[in-house]
């Protein structure tokens, strides 16, 4: 009698270890598939939530290329047109958002026309001692398969100081090469965001 509780006891102890195995095997199964579950979801979600975005109009749009052509100069500037041209490609290549292209091949077109460039007395005594140079540019980006402007001004502007004393040519050079970076980042920019 005692050699048979002793065998119930241990049938019993038995049954319930391997309840106890098959209820952490039910665990480690529902806990394996929950983990696998959220590992999918994950992965499926991330792409999503990683996917491209941009405040940019041009991004938007499917704009990828840009093409800017020779700007037109009605300004009694010599060169200022080409100098302005040249730093405007120079910027669009920095900033990397958009290729630039031959027109044939362009998304879009930056248009241009330099306006007019003014010397103006910007801190004087008796008589200047800085003058301010500002450059105005009337300029259209536009969308080639839209055929439609995206944006445009009528006169942009882009100043630089520079000393009256000294080289003035040399001091007005900088001065008027820091009013092309003004406008050339300006122009940069304004294109990324639409021109808002």
């Amino acid at each position: 009698m005692i050699g048979d509780r002793r065998q119930e006891t241990g049938d019993r102890r038995n049954a319930f270890l391997n309840l106890g195995t098959d209820w952490r095997k039910l665990f480690e199964c529902v806990f394996w598939g929950r983990a696998f579950c959220i590992l999918c979801s994950v992965f499926c979600i991330l792409p999503l939530g990683c996917a491209y975005y941009s405040t940019s109009a041009t991004g938007s749009g499917g704009i990828r290329t840009v093409a800017i052509p020779l700007l037109e100069n009605e300004s009694l500037e010599a060169n200022i047109h080409q100098a302005l041209t040249d730093s405007l490609i120079q910027g669009f290549v920095t900033d990397g958002a958009l290729r630039v292209v031959d027109e044939d091949l362009a998304d879009a077109i930056l248009q241009g026309t330099v306006v007019e460039v003014k010397d103006d007395p910007f801190t004087y005594n008796n008589q200047a001692d800085q003058y301010q140079i500002s450059v105005f540019l009337k300029v259209v980006f536009y969308d080639t398969r839209e055929k439609k402007a995206i944006w445009e001004a009528d006169r942009m502007r882009g100043y630089g100081i520079y000393s009256a004393s000294g080289t003035r040519e040399v001091n007005r050079q900088e001065g008027l090469n820091e009013a092309i970076q003004l406008l050339t980042r300006d122009v940069v920019d304004r294109t990324q965001v639409g021109g808002w």
